[in-house]
């Protein structure tokens, strides 16, 4: 009986030592042949996430008042305007934006008055500020705020008070459309502090100058923007 207990104990034994050299054996090619990952990880999601945002949109037209009585005011109206922002996130719905959006002034006037007909008018902004909206959502809203600069640019003549401090406030939505890549539709109003001004020339030696005191307008756009 002393036998045969023995014999079953060895033989308890031995099962006990296979089944760890067993384990063993398969912890050693897992770890030598598992997944890419245990002797590779992925790299960190990036610190900052960066946004690239082709936009085109309307902007709100104006009105020039010329400095000869006669004259009549010369009129624009909306047109298109296109631009690029850039978001760096510094956290999941926070974020630093700087964009330059560009639009054309095509402007018209009484030539029996002017001698010209029309004239064009570009106006730039480049602007630096930031905005917030939640992370998570099939349509996710947010805010916008802005400073910068208002360039402005004439086809014919001069211009004056070229560059003039400006500022915006916005808001509008995100619609994702993939992992990298969302839909964004956005209004915004720009309020230029420093006046418009252009000299038109309307013949030999005769120029008219036409002004905004301030400069206003409103914008609506749509973009695509693309985390990198």
């Amino acid at each position: 009986i002393d036998r045969d207990a023995s014999a079953s104990a060895r033989r308890a034994s031995g099962k006990v030592v296979g089944m760890v050299r067993t384990a063993a054996v398969s912890l050693l090619l897992a770890f030598a042949f598992g997944p890419a990952a245990a002797v590779d990880p992925a790299p960190p999601a990036t610190k900052y996430p960066v946004e690239l945002i082709p936009q085109i949109g309307v902007r709100g037209g104006a009105d020039l008042t010329a400095d000869v009585p006669v004259v009549p005011p010369a009129t624009a109206n909306p047109s298109l305007s296109f631009g690029l922002a850039v978001d760096v996130f510094i956290r999941p719905d926070a974020w630093f934006e700087v964009f330059a959006d560009h639009q054309t002034l095509h402007f018209t006037s009484d030539p029996s008055a002017f001698g010209t007909e029309s004239f064009d008018l570009a106006v730039d902004y480049l602007q630096f500020g930031g905005g917030y909206g939640p992370a998570e959502g099939r349509v996710r809203p947010y805010v916008t705020a802005a400073v910068g600069l208002t360039r402005y640019g004439a086809n014919s003549g001069d211009v004056g008070s070229a560059i003039g401090f400006s500022g915006s406030l916005g808001g509008g939505m995100k619609v994702p459309v993939g992992k990298r890549l969302a839909l964004r539709f956005e209004l915004r109003g720009y309020a230029t502090l420093t006046d418009a001004a252009v000299s038109v020339s309307c013949g030999p030696g005769c120029f008219v100058n036409f002004a905004a005191n301030g400069w206003y307008q409103i914008a609506g756009t749509v973009g695509l923007a693309i985390r990198l």
